[in-house]
């Protein structure tokens, strides 16, 4: 499945991978290939325990859209309009919206204001780690170095390039630790648009956020973020 491009092999386990075995399925030559692996596990009610694989192989906290991808999975198969994850972040609440699939997450976290190559930067925690980088323009940015320039500062993290291009609406490219650059990446937007709420650039209750891979809705609501977007299926398959 994919949100926006970016995408996810879904296991409707429960199922255990090790690093190795995970490295081996997402590569794009090779394996099946993906941003990461979410591996559903046994519900509890209307509760899905769900463990997030990144490409290289190490286990994130959080993931907004592989969050959607599992929700949308989960509720065609077990009806319902709204369940929740359990995440190695805390409890993600998943529901049906007019953009597709919404979840609420807990609001970002602001940190430290930051300098990277001379520009405005502002540290943010989503349920894991986040570098939100002010930009003239994302599209221009050699993404890698600005990654490298921001984890040299503050460490392990996703870093995003982004441009507040009015009180409503960001464009924006994010690095992911353990990916590398994706189409989309959901907690990103969120860690942007707290970044640029912060700043002042930001003062709609419904941002858009522009990725490469296409737009995500962030919806900021005091003590918890809304983000909802299309979350899509490209192909099923059963292990032998």
């Amino acid at each position: 499945m994919h949100g926006c491009g970016n995408d996810f092999l879904l296991v409707d386990g429960p199922l255990e991978l090790d690093p190795a075995r995970v490295r081996t399925l997402c590569d794009r030559r090779t394996g099946v290939g993906a941003d990461g692996i979410l591996v559903i596990g046994t519900p509890r009610g209307r509760t899905w325990p769900l463990v997030i694989h990144n490409a290289d192989g190490s286990v994130a906290d959080a993931c907004g859209n592989g969050s959607r991808c599992v929700a949308r999975y989960l509720l065609d198969r077990h009806g319902g309009d709204a369940l929740e994850l359990d995440t190695a972040s805390g409890m993600v609440t998943a529901w049906r919206d007019p953009a597709g699939i919404a979840i609420a997450l807990a609001a970002p976290e602001l940190g430290r204001e930051l300098r990277v190559d001379g520009r405005e930067a502002r540290a943010v925690r989503v349920g894991n780690p986040n570098v939100m980088v002010f930009v003239h323009d994302p599209a221009r940015e050699e993404l890698v170095a600005l990654a490298a320039a921001s984890t040299a500062i503050a460490g392990p993290a996703n870093v995003g390039a982004l441009r507040v291009r009015g009180p409503g609406e960001i464009d924006l490219r994010v690095h992911e630790r353990g990916a590398g650059e994706t189409l989309a990446c959901g907690t990103g937007s969120c860690a942007a648009v707290a970044a640029a709420i912060a700043r002042g650039d930001v003062t709609s209750d419904t941002v858009r956020v522009r990725l490469p891979g296409g737009t995500l809705e962030v919806r900021p609501r005091g003590d918890r973020y809304e983000l909802a977007g299309p979350a899509e299926y490209v192909f099923t398959g059963e292990t032998p």
